[in-house]
């Protein structure tokens, strides 16, 4: 996976931009005196919400392994800019994977892998802890999570059935979550 360099966000430099106009305008009227201030300045303290504000996306179980559940936590990596890219311009996201129900094999291995929509790039980000959770990080705008049932880890390419899925919220526009290894999937299951 890419290492992720110093950010560039032209929407994040034009955000501060609109607050420290906002700022200045409510300072200035704060000085002139006890006046109230017109109801488009925002006197709040901007510090980025949307890096305080993780995304939550279930994860579904397929056809393989039905009444499965989880949930994928993604957030930007602490970043002055708000939007955190790598060095080819993709979007970061921290990730933590958290499977709430799913039936173990025993001896089977549960690999998580992150791929774009069309299937065609792919990084297997880890296995399950016993206490059924991963961390990773993925560097693309949208992107496909997935769990597979793996006899090892040391696997480049899932082998064994897939037992969880979802889907960036970016990625919602159009997937391949319904299409080859996943054309038992009810694409309507992601939106």
């Amino acid at each position: 996976m890419n290492s992720v360099k110093q950010p560039i966000s032209i929407i994040g430099a034009a955000a501060v931009l609109a607050v420290a106009v906002g700022t200045l305008a409510a300072d200035k009227a704060r000085a002139a005196g006890p006046t109230e201030l017109p109801p488009w300045v925002d006197t709040t303290p901007w510090i980025g919400a949307c890096l305080l504000t993780p995304e939550v996306v279930r994860l579904s179980g397929t056809q393989s392994a039905p009444g499965s559940r989880g949930s994928m936590t993604l957030r930007q990596p602490g970043s002055p800019f708000e939007i955190t890219v790598d060095e080819g311009g993709f979007q970061t996201f921290d990730i933590e994977i958290q499977v709430d129900q799913m039936r173990k094999r025993r001896g089977a291995v549960y690999v998580v892998w992150a791929a774009k929509p069309e299937l065609d790039e792919w990084v297997q980000l880890g296995t399950l802890s016993e206490e059924n959770r991963l961390t990773g990080r993925v560097a693309w705008n949208q992107f496909l999570i997935f769990v597979s049932e793996e006899a090892s880890a040391d696997v480049e390419r899932w082998q064994g059935p897939i037992m969880l899925t979802g889907l960036s919220p970016s990625g919602r526009l159009h997937t391949m979550a319904g299409h080859g290894p996943f054309e038992a999937m009810n694409c309507q299951l992601y939106y």
